[in-house]
């Protein structure tokens, strides 16, 4: 038998091979290739072949003992997202495999699989159905016709924060393992969304295989053949579950489909939402997505009827929206307010936390402050390894690169002229920590971010700490916007609101748009009404006006305008070619050949080429063009036909590839 497969092996990774032996599609194998041991996946099987018969290699033995880890339909839709993205087809099978892509088996494949982790086991206690509000059940009354219909459409679930969406997910999910069927059910983050898991876990107990990466590759592993089999009838993760083996897919829920996690960006840049609709639209299954602030391409997928929308638009059982205050932070300076606290959030605080409620403070940069400055020479301390300062951390005891992770100590002198007169500035939130601890002595702080969590289970043990009322004021990073429910919060606050506004991004202001209403929303999800402050620079920006509403349509319309009269998606076609090099002159021919071949078609739009911020981390340099056109598909076409060219302009390169936004 003539076995296809596709190679580990860089420079062949997207091409497919021809070898002898008896192997199962979708299996590992070992084969050699130029003189050279390498892992292959068999992607095809064939009696006869094109080539001389004489020149076709016998495999060398299969891994895994020939275990099948991807079907036939899951090959299929890995070379229809391979088309959709135009990228290889072995960067989709090294995404698809939960077993590494490599010529070492990983152990442990024959213990049973380990109990769900111990920070779910908690909530393994039964809970019965909520009552549905009247919206609630009419929401469920159309995804049930839906389902009944066999409609192919996506729904989106439009829901305020703390309206009940969960709920309505769980209904989802009994009346399609009612039909016989499996689910997918995508959360942003497995660590930042307990509560959500926790609940589908109490609601259906062992019926629930939960996918992350903190397990052990065997564990995943396993977890992989008991959804492969039959055994699990709802899969929960992140992104990569999307790419779960469940062998009768009748629905895929994407929880908060706005956030920017279900982008990734590596070997294959994909979004969970685009390979969910792929793959349903080839299962037959059916699509929800969720959220109280939806991405602009789906709400306006909405508008235009190729999305069913379902509202939820209020909390139950009265619960109001918190009242939102944005502060100007330039009035604070001027009345000689210098910290990072307003004094109203102050105040405030004050109030309900001697009510016994409690608070919670985000601030979307982790440290203790953004660099170090000579007040002498000026020389600030920068990462060897990328364009960037060095942060200080652990009270500005040591200096680190957020990108590549370089640490050093913190010298008091300045390295370049000796002198001593270093001082840090701007700040993070552990100088927020340390300026809250200083205005309230008597409450207990938990602090909630990547420095923090790095630890197995110090996620969940931080949130059973704020939980049980051990802490009163919750901060950190963006982390702590979502996904959790804390009845006794009631005072929010947002410190840089606008710090996130200026990115070179077209979705930036989205993003904090969406960034702001989540995190309104944690506050006054209980008996008492909620107060949220918005500390900004820029308090008269759109953004921060809506956001201060609770008014998503009236930003979507301007927002929408603004992109409209741009070409920007969802109005337009960008696509963005991403290359990478150490050689920094190299790079610069390579592109601006690139960006002239490009640009003699009249019908695109080329920006660049221009430097990524930051240009080099982990000494390699990082330029994009930008790529606009009518449509995506109409930009697809043209890249397929110029990607040969390209990859010929790019030989030189360390990598190169296309983002489709």
């Amino acid at each position: 038998m003539y076995l296809q497969v596709i190679c580990n092996v860089g420079a062949l990774f997207g091409r497919g091979l021809t070898y002898r032996g008896e192997a199962e599609l979708g299996s590992l194998v070992k084969v050699e290739v130029g003189g050279r041991k390498a892992t292959a996946i068999v992607i095809g099987h064939s009696a006869q072949t094109e080539l001389d018969p004489g020149t076709v290699k016998e495999i060398h033995g299969s891994l895994y003992a020939g275990y099948p880890w991807l079907s036939r339909d899951l090959l299929d839709l890995a070379q229809v997202i391979a088309d959709y993205y135009l990228c290889s087809l072995g960067a989709v099978l090294s995404l698809m495999l939960p077993v590494p892509f490599a010529s070492k088996e990983v152990g442990g494949l024959k213990r049973p699989p380990k109990e769900e982790p111990e920070e779910l086991a908690t909530h393994l206690i039964r809970q019965p159905p909520v009552e549905l509000t009247e919206d609630q059940a009419l929401a469920i009354q159309a995804i049930k016709a839906a389902l009944d219909g066999a409609e192919t459409k996506p729904y989106l679930l439009h829901g305020v924060t703390g309206s009940g969406k969960t709920e309505v997910y769980l209904r989802a999910l009994s009346l399609v393992i009612a039909k016989g069927k499996q689910v997918i059910y995508l959360v942003p983050e497995i660590s930042l969304t307990p509560q959500a898991i926790a609940a589908v876990v109490s609601r259906f107990g062992n019926k629930v295989a939960v996918v992350h990466s903190s397990r052990s590759p065997g564990e995943r592993a396993r977890t992989w053949q008991n959804i492969a089999q039959g055994k699990v009838e709802i899969v929960v993760g992140a992104r990569s579950a999307v790419f779960a083996p469940v062998p009768n897919l009748g629905l895929i829920i994407i929880d908060e489909e706005h956030e920017a996690s279900y982008r990734h960006e590596g070997g294959l840049n994909f979004h969970a939402r685009v390979v969910a609709q792929l793959r349903v639209r080839r299962a037959g299954g059916f699509l929800l997505l969720g959220s109280a602030t939806p991405s602009l391409e789906v709400y306006a997928s909405a508008l235009r009827g190729q999305t069913t929308l379902l509202n939820l638009p209020s909390r139950p059982g009265g619960s109001l929206l918190p009242e939102v205050k944005i502060v100007d932070m330039r009035e604070e300076l001027r009345s000689g307010i210098k910290g990072l606290i307003s004094a109203p959030l102050r105040l405030m605080m004050a109030e309900r936390l001697a009510h016994g409620e409690q608070a919670l403070l985000l601030f979307n940069r982790r440290g203790y402050a953004q660099l170090s400055l000579c007040h002498d020479c000026g020389h600030i301390p920068t990462c060897p390894h990328c364009d960037v300062s060095l942060r200080l951390h652990h009270g500005s005891s040591i200096l680190k690169c957020h990108y590549c992770g370089f640490t050093k100590g913190n010298e008091p002198s300045c390295p370049k002229c000796g002198g001593r007169n270093m001082h840090s500035r701007g700040a993070g939130t552990e100088k927020l920590e340390q300026e809250v601890g200083e205005l309230f002595p008597d409450y207990r702080i938990t602090r909630l971010d990547r420095d923090t969590t790095s630890k197995k289970g110090s996620h969940q043990r931080l949130l059973t700490e704020f939980g049980s009322h051990s802490s009163q004021i919750l901060l950190g990073t963006r982390m702590i916007a979502k996904g959790l429910d804390f009845p006794s919060v009631t005072v929010v606050g947002v410190i840089d609101a606008d710090s996130g506004l200026f990115f070179p991004d077209f979705r930036a202001v989205e993003d904090s748009f969406h960034l702001l209403m989540q995190v309104a929303g944690r506050s006054g999800r209980g008996q008492h009404k909620g107060m949220v402050f918005i500390q900004a620079f820029n308090p008269d920006h759109y953004c921060l006006r809506f956001a201060r509403e609770h008014d998503f349509l009236s930003f979507f319309k301007l927002e929408s305008k603004l992109r409209r009269k741009l070409s920007y998606p969802p109005y337009g076609g960008l696509a963005t070619l991403c290359f990478r090099s150490r050689d920094l002159l190299k790079m610069r021919e390579a592109t601006t050949q690139v960006a002239k071949l490009l640009a003699q078609d009249p019908h695109l739009t080329i920006l660049g080429p221009v430097a990524e911020s930051p240009e080099k981390v982990r000494d390699v340099y990082r330029h994009q063009i930008g790529v606009k056109g009518r449509s995506r598909k109409f930009l697809q076409e043209i890249l397929r036909k110029k990607k040969a060219e390209i990859e010929v302009l790019c030989s030189t390169l360390a990598h190169w590839y296309i983002i489709i936004n």
